[in-house]
């Protein structure tokens, strides 16, 4: 099953922010062996932009209000191999507040269902209906599990390929750019 790891959050009037919390670091941590202590919430790199208030600290700004950064460390050895994010645009948030900011960033779109013959909503059929999806540059992983040594499915010279799993590929939904890591050859 993916896991989430990091997602964008638009901060307005600030750049965009990867955030992350503890309990997804933990599975990130089981599944890719990273041995960093997982950061306390509310840290951010120290060259990570944001409001300053007193004493040295930050605040971001976010749709639903402020958040402070309590805590600087380096997060880059929480960054997949095969990504390039900015170690200076991650933020971990508390467990709590994950879910709110989640909820905040996933693309959402309604969709109704036309007659056949004409556009008007087909009211008989049940027409409406929403559609979600995790905002572009989301960072998943997960475990796989190989049945033969050396398997390789992308190209030789590269560990990774864009393929598509699924979702509504007429508004780009289900595209994903897949990396392997870890021990596969």
């Amino acid at each position: 099953m993916p896991s989430l790891v990091w997602f964008p959050v638009f901060c307005p009037g600030q750049p965009v922010v990867w955030v992350t919390c503890p309990e997804l670091l933990k599975r990130f941590q089981r599944i890719a062996k990273i041995s960093a202590d997982i950061p306390e919430p509310y840290t951010a790199a120290p060259g990570l932009q944001g409001r300053p208030i007193e004493k040295g600290r930050k605040v971001l700004f976010f749709n639903l209000g402020f958040l402070e950064i309590e805590h600087d460390e380096d997060l880059s050895p929480w960054i997949p191999i095969g990504t390039d994010l900015n170690p200076n645009k991650l933020v971990v948030v508390d467990d709590n507040d994950i879910s709110m900011l989640h909820d905040m960033t996933l693309y959402r779109q309604s969709r109704v269902k036309l007659l056949d013959d004409m556009k008007k909503v087909d009211t008989e059929r049940g027409a409406f209906f929403n559609t979600e999806a995790l905002p572009e540059g989301s960072i998943l992983v997960f475990p796989i599990g190989l049945k033969q040594k050396g398997w390789q499915p992308f190209d030789e010279n590269d560990n990774s390929s864009e393929l598509y799993f699924g979702g509504l590929e007429s508004i780009g939904f289900g595209r994903c750019l897949v990396s392997l890591a870890g021990d596969y050859q």
